[in-house]
């Protein structure tokens, strides 16, 4: 069977776990907003404190989750660029080529 095929052959979407694994930087936010929910450092006893820090995490995962979107856009978009064009990279010249010339 083929890894994301279903057993009638229908294309099996991932579960949410299995795409946080692929992005370790969000699933360890959604553990924090977790924590939170769960109140697993028993610290937190008022409401406007544990909406303060979900309102931080939120606006953390927000930034990262951007981050992680430009830098795959960058990519995507350097990969197409070089498939279509391929140049040779540039490379730091040595002391040897500078005396060549």
């Amino acid at each position: 069977m083929d890894k994301g095929r279903g057993v009638r052959g229908e294309k099996r979407r991932e579960s949410v776990a299995e795409r946080l694994e692929r992005h370790p930087e969000v699933k360890a936010r959604v553990e924090r907003l977790l924590n939170l929910l769960e109140n697993s450092g028993g610290d937190l006893t008022r409401a406007d404190e544990a909406g303060r820090r979900a309102v931080d995490e939120l606006r953390a995962m927000g930034q990262e989750v951007l981050q992680g979107w430009g830098q795959a856009l960058a990519d995507k978009e350097a990969w197409q660029l070089e498939a279509g064009h391929p140049v040779t990279r540039q490379v730091k010249k040595t002391a040897l080529d500078l005396h060549v010339r």
